[in-house]
Protein backbone atom coordinates (compact mmCIF):
# COMPACT_ATOMS: atom_id res chain seq x y z
CA UNK A 1 0.00 0.00 0.00
CA UNK A 2 1.33 3.40 -0.99
CA UNK A 3 2.22 5.52 2.06
CA UNK A 4 1.35 9.23 1.92
CA UNK A 5 4.34 11.35 3.01
CA UNK A 6 3.69 13.02 6.38
CA UNK A 7 5.39 16.23 5.30
CA UNK A 8 3.00 16.49 2.38
CA UNK A 9 0.01 16.36 4.73
CA UNK A 10 1.52 18.98 7.03
CA UNK A 11 1.65 21.38 4.10
CA UNK A 12 -2.00 20.74 3.20
CA UNK A 13 -3.92 23.32 5.21
CA UNK A 14 -7.31 21.87 4.35
CA UNK A 15 -6.20 18.48 5.66
CA UNK A 16 -5.12 20.08 8.93
CA UNK A 17 -8.44 21.88 9.15
CA UNK A 18 -10.23 18.57 8.64
CA UNK A 19 -8.27 17.12 11.54
CA UNK A 20 -9.24 20.09 13.71
CA UNK A 21 -12.89 19.66 12.73
CA UNK A 22 -12.63 16.00 13.73
CA UNK A 23 -11.34 17.07 17.15
CA UNK A 24 -14.26 19.48 17.53
CA UNK A 25 -16.73 16.73 16.70
CA UNK A 26 -15.08 14.42 19.24
CA UNK A 27 -16.24 16.89 21.95
CA UNK A 28 -13.05 16.71 23.95
CA UNK A 29 -11.63 19.75 25.81
CA UNK A 30 -9.50 21.93 23.54
CA UNK A 31 -6.23 21.12 25.34
CA UNK A 32 -6.85 17.37 25.02
CA UNK A 33 -7.84 17.88 21.38
CA UNK A 34 -4.63 19.73 20.60
CA UNK A 35 -2.55 17.05 22.32
CA UNK A 36 -4.21 14.34 20.21
CA UNK A 37 -3.80 16.44 17.07
CA UNK A 38 -0.05 16.76 17.69
CA UNK A 39 0.34 13.04 18.39
CA UNK A 40 -1.29 12.32 15.03
CA UNK A 41 0.31 15.01 12.87
CA UNK A 42 3.45 16.00 14.75
CA UNK A 43 4.21 18.84 17.14
CA UNK A 44 5.26 21.12 14.31
CA UNK A 45 2.15 20.66 12.18
CA UNK A 46 0.40 23.77 13.48
CA UNK A 47 0.90 26.10 16.45
CA UNK A 48 -1.57 26.22 19.30
CA UNK A 49 -2.78 29.75 18.49
CA UNK A 50 -3.71 28.69 14.93
CA UNK A 51 -5.28 25.49 16.20
CA UNK A 52 -7.35 27.47 18.73
CA UNK A 53 -8.52 29.92 16.06
CA UNK A 54 -9.89 27.23 13.75
CA UNK A 55 -11.17 25.07 16.62
CA UNK A 56 -13.46 27.82 17.89
CA UNK A 57 -14.61 28.82 14.38
CA UNK A 58 -15.70 25.25 13.74
CA UNK A 59 -17.09 24.93 17.25
CA UNK A 60 -19.35 27.96 16.64
CA UNK A 61 -20.69 26.32 13.46
CA UNK A 62 -18.67 28.33 10.90
CA UNK A 63 -17.17 25.53 8.77
CA UNK A 64 -15.72 27.49 5.85
CA UNK A 65 -12.37 25.98 4.88
CA UNK A 66 -11.78 28.80 2.37
CA UNK A 67 -12.13 31.58 4.95
CA UNK A 68 -9.15 33.95 4.87
CA UNK A 69 -7.97 34.56 8.36
CA UNK A 70 -6.40 37.90 7.47
CA UNK A 71 -9.92 39.35 7.13
CA UNK A 72 -10.46 39.19 10.90
CA UNK A 73 -6.85 39.08 12.01
CA UNK A 74 -7.18 42.35 13.90
CA UNK A 75 -6.63 41.75 17.62
CA UNK A 76 -9.73 42.07 19.74
CA UNK A 77 -9.82 43.82 23.08
CA UNK A 78 -10.97 41.91 26.14
CA UNK A 79 -14.18 43.93 26.20
CA UNK A 80 -14.89 42.73 22.66
CA UNK A 81 -15.58 39.21 23.89
CA UNK A 82 -19.20 38.08 24.30
CA UNK A 83 -20.81 38.87 27.66
CA UNK A 84 -21.17 35.16 28.44
CA UNK A 85 -17.40 34.62 28.04
CA UNK A 86 -16.54 37.70 30.08
CA UNK A 87 -18.95 36.53 32.78
CA UNK A 88 -17.11 33.21 32.96
CA UNK A 89 -13.76 35.04 33.24
CA UNK A 90 -14.91 37.38 36.02
CA UNK A 91 -16.41 34.42 37.87
CA UNK A 92 -12.88 33.27 38.75
CA UNK A 93 -12.03 36.58 40.41
CA UNK A 94 -12.16 37.19 44.15
CA UNK A 95 -14.97 39.49 45.37
CA UNK A 96 -12.50 42.36 46.01
CA UNK A 97 -11.08 42.01 42.50
CA UNK A 98 -14.55 42.16 40.99
CA UNK A 99 -15.25 45.30 43.00
CA UNK A 100 -12.23 46.99 41.41
CA UNK A 101 -13.20 45.68 37.97
CA UNK A 102 -16.54 47.51 38.19
CA UNK A 103 -14.60 50.79 38.03
CA UNK A 104 -12.83 49.95 34.77
CA UNK A 105 -15.66 50.52 32.30
CA UNK A 106 -19.43 50.51 31.94
CA UNK A 107 -19.30 47.11 30.26
CA UNK A 108 -17.30 45.53 33.06
CA UNK A 109 -19.62 47.14 35.60
CA UNK A 110 -22.62 45.59 33.84
CA UNK A 111 -20.92 42.17 33.71
CA UNK A 112 -19.90 42.17 37.38
CA UNK A 113 -23.36 43.37 38.45
CA UNK A 114 -25.05 40.45 36.70
CA UNK A 115 -23.94 37.96 39.37
CA UNK A 116 -24.15 37.93 43.16
CA UNK A 117 -20.91 38.69 44.96
CA UNK A 118 -20.41 37.33 48.48
CA UNK A 119 -17.99 38.68 51.06
CA UNK A 120 -17.24 36.40 53.97
CA UNK A 121 -16.34 39.29 56.30
CA UNK A 122 -16.59 43.07 56.36
CA UNK A 123 -15.35 44.47 59.66
CA UNK A 124 -14.96 48.15 60.59
CA UNK A 125 -13.53 49.39 63.89
CA UNK A 126 -13.38 53.17 64.40
CA UNK A 127 -11.95 55.01 67.40
CA UNK A 128 -10.54 58.55 67.64
CA UNK A 129 -7.02 57.18 67.11
CA UNK A 130 -7.39 54.25 64.74
CA UNK A 131 -9.56 53.07 61.87
CA UNK A 132 -9.40 49.38 60.94
CA UNK A 133 -11.06 47.81 57.92
CA UNK A 134 -11.18 44.09 57.15
CA UNK A 135 -12.50 42.95 53.77
CA UNK A 136 -12.23 39.17 53.79
CA UNK A 137 -8.51 38.48 54.35
CA UNK A 138 -7.44 42.00 53.39
CA UNK A 139 -6.62 44.34 56.27
CA UNK A 140 -6.26 48.12 56.20
CA UNK A 141 -5.21 50.13 59.26
CA UNK A 142 -5.22 53.92 59.52
CA UNK A 143 -3.66 55.78 62.45
CA UNK A 144 -3.54 59.41 63.50
CA UNK A 145 -0.42 61.21 62.24
CA UNK A 146 -0.03 64.99 62.43
CA UNK A 147 -3.70 65.39 63.19
CA UNK A 148 -5.07 63.24 60.34
CA UNK A 149 -5.64 59.57 59.60
CA UNK A 150 -3.04 57.96 57.33
CA UNK A 151 -2.71 54.34 56.34
CA UNK A 152 -0.04 52.48 58.26
CA UNK A 153 3.12 52.18 56.11
CA UNK A 154 1.40 54.21 53.34
CA UNK A 155 1.64 57.82 54.47
CA UNK A 156 0.23 59.19 51.20
CA UNK A 157 -3.08 57.33 51.70
CA UNK A 158 -5.65 59.01 53.92
CA UNK A 159 -8.92 57.93 55.51
CA UNK A 160 -10.75 58.92 52.33
CA UNK A 161 -9.31 55.84 50.60
CA UNK A 162 -10.67 53.55 53.35
CA UNK A 163 -14.13 55.06 53.10
CA UNK A 164 -13.95 54.74 49.31
CA UNK A 165 -13.02 51.04 49.60
CA UNK A 166 -15.99 50.48 51.87
CA UNK A 167 -18.30 52.46 49.58
CA UNK A 168 -17.24 50.55 46.44
CA UNK A 169 -18.02 47.22 48.13
CA UNK A 170 -21.42 48.48 49.29
CA UNK A 171 -22.35 49.74 45.81
CA UNK A 172 -22.67 46.28 44.27
CA UNK A 173 -26.41 45.80 43.58
CA UNK A 174 -26.29 42.07 44.38
CA UNK A 175 -24.02 42.20 47.41
CA UNK A 176 -24.17 39.40 50.00
CA UNK A 177 -22.23 39.59 53.29
CA UNK A 178 -21.82 36.56 55.52
CA UNK A 179 -20.68 38.58 58.56
CA UNK A 180 -20.81 42.34 59.06
CA UNK A 181 -19.12 43.85 62.13
CA UNK A 182 -19.33 47.58 62.84
CA UNK A 183 -17.69 49.03 65.97
CA UNK A 184 -17.87 52.75 66.71
CA UNK A 185 -16.33 54.43 69.73
CA UNK A 186 -18.53 57.00 71.47
CA UNK A 187 -15.75 59.54 70.91
CA UNK A 188 -16.01 59.44 67.11
CA UNK A 189 -17.84 62.54 65.89
CA UNK A 190 -21.33 61.94 64.44
CA UNK A 191 -20.49 63.78 61.21
CA UNK A 192 -17.50 61.49 60.70
CA UNK A 193 -19.55 58.33 61.23
CA UNK A 194 -22.13 59.69 58.85
CA UNK A 195 -19.57 59.44 56.02
CA UNK A 196 -19.51 55.67 56.47
CA UNK A 197 -23.14 55.04 57.37
CA UNK A 198 -24.41 56.82 54.27
CA UNK A 199 -22.58 54.18 52.18
CA UNK A 200 -24.92 51.45 53.44
CA UNK A 201 -27.53 50.42 50.86
CA UNK A 202 -31.19 50.52 51.87
CA UNK A 203 -31.64 46.74 51.86
CA UNK A 204 -28.34 45.01 52.61
CA UNK A 205 -28.22 41.20 52.45
CA UNK A 206 -26.36 40.21 55.65
CA UNK A 207 -26.50 36.88 57.47
CA UNK A 208 -24.67 37.81 60.69
CA UNK A 209 -24.49 41.39 62.02
CA UNK A 210 -22.59 42.59 65.09
CA UNK A 211 -23.16 46.26 65.93
CA UNK A 212 -21.21 48.05 68.66
CA UNK A 213 -22.17 51.70 68.94
CA UNK A 214 -24.64 54.22 70.25
CA UNK A 215 -28.36 53.54 70.20
CA UNK A 216 -28.77 55.94 67.27
CA UNK A 217 -26.01 54.21 65.28
CA UNK A 218 -27.50 50.80 66.02
CA UNK A 219 -30.99 51.82 64.94
CA UNK A 220 -29.61 53.31 61.71
CA UNK A 221 -27.51 50.27 60.83
CA UNK A 222 -30.19 47.68 61.60
CA UNK A 223 -32.72 49.62 59.51
CA UNK A 224 -30.47 49.09 56.46
CA UNK A 225 -30.36 45.31 56.90
CA UNK A 226 -32.76 43.00 55.10
CA UNK A 227 -35.06 41.16 57.55
CA UNK A 228 -35.64 37.50 56.89
CA UNK A 229 -32.14 36.79 55.58
CA UNK A 230 -30.57 38.07 58.82
CA UNK A 231 -29.84 34.88 60.77
CA UNK A 232 -27.96 36.41 63.70
CA UNK A 233 -27.72 39.85 65.28
CA UNK A 234 -25.74 41.20 68.24
CA UNK A 235 -26.35 44.68 69.63
CA UNK A 236 -25.04 46.60 72.62
CA UNK A 237 -26.67 49.06 74.99
CA UNK A 238 -29.51 49.48 77.46
CA UNK A 239 -32.52 47.19 76.79
CA UNK A 240 -35.01 50.00 77.39
CA UNK A 241 -33.35 52.29 74.83
CA UNK A 242 -33.04 49.46 72.29
CA UNK A 243 -36.72 48.54 72.53
CA UNK A 244 -37.40 49.51 68.85
CA UNK A 245 -34.78 46.94 67.79
CA UNK A 246 -36.41 44.17 69.81
CA UNK A 247 -39.79 44.97 68.23
CA UNK A 248 -38.40 44.94 64.68
CA UNK A 249 -38.80 42.11 62.18
CA UNK A 250 -35.00 41.87 62.04
CA UNK A 251 -34.86 40.77 65.68
CA UNK A 252 -38.03 38.65 65.62
CA UNK A 253 -37.05 36.66 62.51
CA UNK A 254 -33.37 36.14 63.38
CA UNK A 255 -32.40 32.66 64.57
CA UNK A 256 -29.75 33.98 66.97
CA UNK A 257 -30.19 37.26 68.87
CA UNK A 258 -27.78 38.54 71.49
CA UNK A 259 -27.54 41.64 73.66
CA UNK A 260 -24.40 42.94 75.38
CA UNK A 261 -24.91 45.56 78.06
CA UNK A 262 -22.76 47.40 80.62
CA UNK A 263 -24.69 48.38 83.75
CA UNK A 264 -23.95 49.67 87.25
CA UNK A 265 -25.77 47.19 89.47
CA UNK A 266 -27.59 43.89 89.25
CA UNK A 267 -30.89 45.66 90.01
CA UNK A 268 -31.39 45.88 86.23
CA UNK A 269 -31.43 42.06 85.77
CA UNK A 270 -35.25 41.93 85.33
CA UNK A 271 -34.87 43.77 82.01
CA UNK A 272 -33.10 40.68 80.61
CA UNK A 273 -35.49 37.93 81.72
CA UNK A 274 -37.11 37.64 78.28
CA UNK A 275 -33.95 37.44 76.15
CA UNK A 276 -32.58 34.32 74.49
CA UNK A 277 -28.87 35.24 74.71
CA UNK A 278 -27.27 38.13 76.57
CA UNK A 279 -23.98 39.27 78.14
CA UNK A 280 -23.96 41.72 81.04
CA UNK A 281 -21.11 43.56 82.69
CA UNK A 282 -22.06 45.01 86.09
CA UNK A 283 -20.00 46.99 88.57
CA UNK A 284 -21.66 45.29 91.55
CA UNK A 285 -23.96 42.30 91.90
CA UNK A 286 -26.03 40.94 94.76
CA UNK A 287 -26.39 37.17 94.93
CA UNK A 288 -30.12 37.50 95.53
CA UNK A 289 -30.45 39.23 92.13
CA UNK A 290 -28.55 36.37 90.52
CA UNK A 291 -30.90 33.80 92.08
CA UNK A 292 -33.90 35.77 90.85
CA UNK A 293 -32.36 35.87 87.38
CA UNK A 294 -31.88 32.09 87.41
CA UNK A 295 -35.45 31.37 88.50
CA UNK A 296 -36.93 33.79 85.94
CA UNK A 297 -34.92 32.82 82.85
CA UNK A 298 -35.91 29.25 83.68
CA UNK A 299 -39.50 30.33 82.95
CA UNK A 300 -38.46 31.72 79.54
CA UNK A 301 -38.78 28.83 77.03
CA UNK A 302 -36.59 30.62 74.49
CA UNK A 303 -33.68 31.22 76.87
CA UNK A 304 -30.43 29.51 75.87
CA UNK A 305 -27.40 31.14 77.50
CA UNK A 306 -26.10 34.24 79.25
CA UNK A 307 -22.78 35.44 80.62
CA UNK A 308 -22.46 37.84 83.54
CA UNK A 309 -19.26 39.59 84.59
CA UNK A 310 -19.43 41.15 88.05
CA UNK A 311 -16.63 43.39 89.31
CA UNK A 312 -17.77 42.99 92.91
CA UNK A 313 -20.24 40.54 94.44
CA UNK A 314 -22.27 41.21 97.58
CA UNK A 315 -23.64 38.18 99.39
CA UNK A 316 -26.81 38.81 101.36
CA UNK A 317 -29.43 36.41 102.55
CA UNK A 318 -31.34 34.87 99.67
CA UNK A 319 -35.01 35.88 99.82
CA UNK A 320 -36.27 32.92 97.79
CA UNK A 321 -33.71 30.08 97.71
CA UNK A 322 -34.05 27.66 94.82
CA UNK A 323 -33.08 23.96 94.89
CA UNK A 324 -29.64 23.67 93.30
CA UNK A 325 -27.19 20.78 93.03
CA UNK A 326 -23.58 21.85 93.62
CA UNK A 327 -20.28 20.48 92.37
CA UNK A 328 -16.85 21.99 92.93
CA UNK A 329 -14.48 21.80 89.94
CA UNK A 330 -10.74 21.08 90.11
CA UNK A 331 -9.95 24.75 89.47
CA UNK A 332 -11.97 25.83 92.51
CA UNK A 333 -14.93 27.12 90.48
CA UNK A 334 -18.45 26.06 91.31
CA UNK A 335 -20.81 24.33 88.89
CA UNK A 336 -24.49 24.29 89.81
CA UNK A 337 -27.47 22.55 88.27
CA UNK A 338 -31.05 23.72 88.62
CA UNK A 339 -33.97 21.55 87.48
CA UNK A 340 -36.40 23.64 85.45
CA UNK A 341 -39.88 23.05 86.94
CA UNK A 342 -42.18 20.84 84.84
CA UNK A 343 -39.39 20.20 82.32
CA UNK A 344 -36.74 17.62 81.50
CA UNK A 345 -34.22 20.45 81.01
CA UNK A 346 -31.79 21.99 83.47
CA UNK A 347 -29.98 25.27 83.91
CA UNK A 348 -26.27 24.80 84.39
CA UNK A 349 -24.60 27.67 86.27
CA UNK A 350 -20.83 27.93 86.18
CA UNK A 351 -19.46 30.35 88.81
CA UNK A 352 -15.80 31.14 88.22
CA UNK A 353 -13.40 32.70 90.70
CA UNK A 354 -12.77 35.73 88.48
CA UNK A 355 -16.34 37.03 88.65
CA UNK A 356 -17.69 35.36 85.51
CA UNK A 357 -21.05 33.58 85.72
CA UNK A 358 -22.37 31.48 82.83
CA UNK A 359 -25.96 30.24 82.81
CA UNK A 360 -26.80 27.72 80.11
CA UNK A 361 -29.91 25.72 79.29
CA UNK A 362 -29.13 22.01 78.82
Amino acid sequence: MHKIPTDLLKNNLNYLKSCILYEVLSKKPIFDSYRHFCETNGDDAIGYNDFEYWYYRFYSGDIDFEHERRIDSKEKALTGLPLEILGMVTGYLEPEERTHLRLMSKKFKAIVDMEHVTFRLIDVEWTPNVFRLYINENYFEYIIHNGRFVRKDYSDEGLESALDRFAQVMKHPKLHVDRLILKFSDDVLPEEKEQLLKCLPHSLHVEQAHVYGSVEDTLTIVSHLKPGVLKGILVTGCPQELAPIFESEHWKQAELTKLFSCQTTSRIFPMFYSFRYFDILVTSMEMNDLHLLISNVAKNPSFQCCIIKAVTVTSHEIEEPIPIEERIENDGSLRLRYQIPDSKHYLEIHMRNDGFYTIRRI
